[in-house]
């Protein structure tokens, strides 16, 4: 009994080292399962028209004292009311701001006022895109008559963005697997189940522009506009 216990001693010592690599190579496996994956950037772009327009122009006056200042503002402020009218701008599309007072001081002396600046905002929102792009053009000619006007670049805005998000970011996911494939099937594998998906933000840029943020991009310079997704998607391997 006694010449038996080493070989006992062995073979227990040797079951218990089949069982603990057992474990090991499982969770190997187990391992590879969840390393075993690529991930693979997908886009998608769609072209947009503007629907919606912002313009925003002012008029200022400026003099020795606030009244005069005042009265030749009114002045101006009624021809640019009157031009808008003419140019078929609706009155629920108009916001007319209250007159803003800024005093003028000596540059040698600040505390010296040598005048008043006053200055009326006008802003136009409105889905009429066309109509108001050509009041805006038609702008010239209330300068031409003497009013001082500042006319700042119509702002496009595309107000739909969320309708068309979800199409694009199935096509984003689409164009990944696509490419996907081609990447793992050049080495002899395939895709398995898609992991996990990292939507980036989406970037509203100029026609064919490459302008790229991590914030984002919203480009209200163009009345059309490249809108584009971008996906991370994570696939396993088999």
């Amino acid at each position: 009994m006694r010449e038996r216990l080493p070989l006992l001693a062995g073979l227990a010592l040797l079951a218990v080292a089949l069982l603990v690599g057992s474990i090991f190579v499982a969770g190997g496996i187990r391992d590879r399962g969840k390393t075993d994956v690529v991930t693979v950037t997908g886009s998608a772009k769609q072209r947009i028209t503007s629907d919606y327009v912002i313009w925003d122009l002012s008029v200022s006056s400026q003099r020795d004292r606030a009244a005069p200042a005042a009265a030749e503002l009114a002045g101006w402020a009624k021809e640019v009311r009157a031009f808008l009218t003419a140019q078929g701008v609706h009155a629920d599309e108009l916001t007319v701001q209250p007159v803003s007072t800024q005093t003028v001081t000596d540059n040698s002396n600040p505390n010296r006022i040598v005048g008043y600046q006053l200055t009326r905002a006008f802003e136009v929102r409105s889905r009429r895109v066309q109509a108001i792009a050509a009041a805006a053009e038609a702008s010239s000619r209330v300068i031409a008559g003497g009013v001082p006007l500042q006319v700042q670049p119509l702002q496009y805005v595309y107000t739909r963005l969320a309708d068309i998000r979800p199409r694009l970011l199935a096509q984003a996911v689409r164009d990944a697997r696509n490419r996907g494939g081609v990447l793992v099937g050049a080495t002899g594998g395939k895709l398995g189940r898609l992991r996990a998906v990292d939507v980036g933000v989406f970037q509203v840029t100029a026609p064919n522009s490459t302008d790229v943020s991590d914030y984002g991009v919203y480009d209200t310079s163009t009345l059309r506009k490249d809108v584009t997704a971008v996906v991370n998607v994570t696939f396993s391997l088999r």
